[in-house]
């Protein structure tokens, strides 16, 4: 069974964008599971236009991979973990750097939401430990937060960092925008940053149409802790 289609769009690296438009060039693309079995490892021609990205498309099964992608004529790679939920498709954007690539160290987020869902601009945010429900919010830990939204889909990599795991664990929200550009912040229930042990966590949550509707009358610039948004890791 197929699990997603996903659709690939590679920045091309410096050297790269010294392709004449039009013309084209190699680039192989291999994903692993956790146990290293490939599940797509394959060719792919790639052509550049006008601009500085181009896509692939590939058929993927649904679970947590590593992707691995190198334009050897150009000596160029690029290399992330990804998290394929069944039958929803990906857009993916991927750059590539010159060089061997690494791919961080990130735990996944990802779910299900429905389309009011994108119209609050999600994102997400650390606040420190001592930060409590219900009380307004203080300013966020700098950190390095991914996010991908699709239509029907969500995709988050939280970057960990020796100054992160020193503070022990924080407490991730889900910031969500008003019509009047003012904050939700909904507590979820994660465990970060962990000590890193050669692969990604995946905490997987969804969204409803209901759990959107019950935030309207709730207050904005505080930490909210309903027991509604439930997480389960993959």
């Amino acid at each position: 069974m197929i699990g997603a289609h996903v659709v690939l769009h590679l920045g091309l690296c410096n050297a790269m964008l010294k392709m004449p438009a039009e013309s084209s060039t190699r680039v192989h693309v291999r994903i692993v599971d956790r146990l290293d079995h490939p599940h797509v490892d394959q060719d792919f021609t790639l052509k550049r236009y006008s601009d500085s990205t181009a896509p692939i498309e590939f058929d993927s099964p649904p679970g947590l991979y590593q992707v691995v992608i190198s334009a050897p004529q150009y000596r160029c790679s690029a290399s992330d973990f990804l998290f394929f939920i069944d039958q929803h498709n990906r857009t993916i954007t991927e750059q590539l750097s010159d060089g061997v690539a690494a791919p961080g160290h990130p735990m996944l987020l990802d779910g299900i939401a429905p389309q009011s869902f994108l119209y609050l601009s999600p994102t997400y945010v650390l606040f420190d430990k001592s930060t409590q429900c219900d009380k307004p919010v203080p300013d966020p830990i700098p950190a390095h937060i991914t996010v991908e939204n699709d239509q029907d889909s969500f995709y988050v990599w939280l970057y960990s960092d020796p100054s992160l795991v020193a503070r022990g664990p924080e407490i991730v929200a889900l910031q969500l925008q008003t019509p009047t550009g003012d904050e939700h912040y909904i507590r979820l229930k994660i465990p970060f940053p962990q000590q890193w042990d050669g692969g990604p966590d995946e905490i997987q949550f969804n969204v409803t149409d209901s759990e959107i509707e019950w935030l309207s009358g709730q207050p904005t610039g505080v930490l909210l802790c309903p027991k509604l948004f439930k997480t389960s890791a993959g």
